[in-house]
């Protein structure tokens, strides 16, 4: 037998559902904005928008709060008693935009928008039920003339950054289904463009030298991982990859040494490398030459010259060299070649 309920359980449990449902705001703006004459003679003052939300013009991200019984109690006698429990949980203040660096109060007091809201929240006159009408960006680039940044996403005068991690650009580089095969190219193309939203260190999490990961796996998304070279990595990398090469191999290949000096014109590998010194820097016929470089800072000298036994120093600084002893006239010395002052370029061999 099928048991039915009551009308009036039903009704309850209708009504019980609506109380969970939706907390938006449900408010008839046309009526307070455009339904009732106003500002002449024996007329109410005619409202705008600031009339009832206030914003605080001190805040970088400033919430503009949505209006409670006090500011409907200014016109309505009996606002309090209208203002029903139905109404009262959508009524709290509208959570600041920590994304966005904007200031309601700056803008509202700018000419061209009169106090009004209706020029960037299109639709607020007619605006009964729903979430806050936030703008779409090109409402903003209407104003902003900042088209050039747009375009080249240069978005931090305006985005803050912790929260772009979450954002995927549409119209500069897109990155759609085709942009993990032609990322790479891009990205030798123009670096600086990466940087913009992507740490170094990004790079390596995905190409990893010690896996291989999938797109599934990849989270560009993520902007901010710590880079993990110190500010003058690149002079002292050379260096730095022979006292503990292990440590380099965590993250790169072998083979990415010498195709990045190949990229970059400094490889002896590649016919036509250019020298990374400026002229005359071996001839020693100026005044900056590599002599007083490396007598100032060896270390820098040997991140890419030191061979050992074999120096380069050796190849040239011998007896009947091109470039000479580096000894005095004379010169004799009983210290042992083993000595930290001569095994350098004799190797422990006369």
């Amino acid at each position: 037998m099928t048991r039915r309920l009551p009308l009036w359980l039903s009704l309850a449990v209708v009504a019980a559902l609506a109380c969970r449902g939706s907390r938006l705001t449900h408010f008839d703006h046309r009526a307070h904005l455009a339904d009732h004459p106003c500002g002449g003679e024996g007329q109410p003052a005619c409202l705008t928008c600031a009339s009832c939300h206030h914003s605080d013009s001190s805040a970088q991200h400033d919430a503009f709060a949505a209006p409670g019984a006090s500011s409907c109690s200014a016109c309505h006698a009996d606002a309090e008693a209208k203002l029903t429990h139905a109404l009262r949980p959508a009524l709290a203040a509208v959570p600041a935009a920590k994304h966005i660096v904007f200031s309601h109060a700056r803008h509202l007091a700018l000419e061209p928008l009169g106090g009004q809201c209706v020029k960037c929240h299109a639709g607020a006159v007619g605006f009964q039920s729903g979430p806050p009408l936030f703008p779409p960006m090109e409402t903003c680039l209407g104003c902003h003339e900042h088209r050039a940044q747009f375009d080249a996403g240069q978005c931090l005068g305006c985005h803050a950054l912790g929260d772009l991690r979450a954002l995927r650009p549409v119209s500069f580089l897109p990155h759609d289904t085709a942009w993990m095969r032609r990322h790479g190219d891009r990205a030798r193309e123009d670096g600086a463009a990466c940087a913009l939203c992507h740490a170094q260190t990004q790079c390596d999490g995905c190409h990893d030298a010690t896996r291989r990961l999938g797109p599934a796996q990849l989270a560009p998304e993520k902007l901010d991982r710590s880079f993990v070279h110190r500010f003058d990595f690149r002079t002292r990398h050379a260096l730095e990859s022979r006292a503990q090469p292990g440590s380099c191999f965590t993250c790169h290949a072998r083979t990415e040494c010498d195709a990045c000096h190949a990229s970059n014109g400094v490889s002896g590998a590649v016919r036509g490398a250019q020298s990374p010194h400026p002229p005359g820097w071996a001839s020693g016929l100026v005044s900056n030459t590599h002599g007083p470089a490396a007598r100032r800072d060896l270390a820098s000298c040997a991140a890419c010259h030191d061979q050992g036994a074999a120096s380069n120093c050796v190849g040239c600084h011998r007896v009947g060299g091109v470039g000479g002893t580096p000894h005095p006239l004379g010169w004799r010395s009983t210290a042992p070649l083993e000595s930290s002052a001569c095994a350098p370029c004799h190797g422990g061999t006369r």
